[in-house]
């Protein structure tokens, strides 16, 4: 491959890749957040060293609710959630979190409410997997997702301790070789339409270089 058309390939793949590894995260309370979008209709949440909170957080043994808002516009028919310390069924809602109430507060801004039953037992290093059933569902672009909490000290509990934890930045980690294996053994890869455009982009530099030649 002649060399320009090797450095404008590098970089488009090095932007997709990029874009492949944005998360978002958040601490509060001494306990880490990470908001991870896998694809257009799945999401994961991870949350690390629960078992170590600090504040109103501490006495907290059990996840009972989870809260998602900036999703955007959608029709759920349902929601398959997978959790990496065992099963757990869970119910969801359009709306968000309330420390009264459940899942039952104002729900704009493409707003998410799972309530697990029983609640999940905490960890330090607890992943959700969040599966979206439905129709117009596409969280590619989002961009500034908040989460909500439920903690609890028993099962199926009261809710204690606060419930949001605060905004969410964008953390986009250096590309490398071995990122990019990572995407191919996790099957993470660049949404159909970004592919696309890296396909025209190439097919039209190959088409100059014919012409120039010819």
């Amino acid at each position: 491959m002649p060399k320009p058309l090797r450095l404008i390939a590098a970089a488009l793949l090095t932007t997709l890749a990029a874009t492949a590894h944005a998360d978002f995260v958040a601490t509060s309370q001494g306990v880490d957040f990470t908001y991870h979008g896998v694809d257009a209709d799945t999401f994961t949440v991870r949350i690390q060293n629960a078992l170590d909170a600090t504040g109103n957080w501490g006495p907290a043994t059990y996840l009972g609710y989870l809260s998602v808002k900036g999703l955007g516009a959608m029709t759920l028919s349902g929601v398959n959630v997978g959790v990496s310390t065992g099963a757990s069924s869970w119910s969801f809602t359009r709306y968000e979190l309330s420390s009264n109430h459940a899942c039952s507060g104002p729900g704009n801004s493409g707003a998410l409410c799972l309530d697990a039953s029983p609640d999940v037992t905490l960890t330090n290093d607890l992943t959700l997997t969040i599966d979206l059933l439905g129709s117009n569902i596409d969280i590619t672009n989002i961009t500034a997702p908040q989460l909500k909490v439920g903690f609890t000290t028993a099962v199926n509990g009261a809710i204690t301790g606060a419930l949001s934890i605060g905004t969410m930045s964008l953390v986009t980690p250096p590309v490398t070789t071995s990122n990019l294996s990572t995407d191919v053994a996790t099957n993470r890869v660049p949404e159909p339409a970004s592919l696309a455009l890296v396909g025209l982009a190439l097919a039209g530099l190959a088409a100059s270089r014919r012409r120039a030649r010819g």
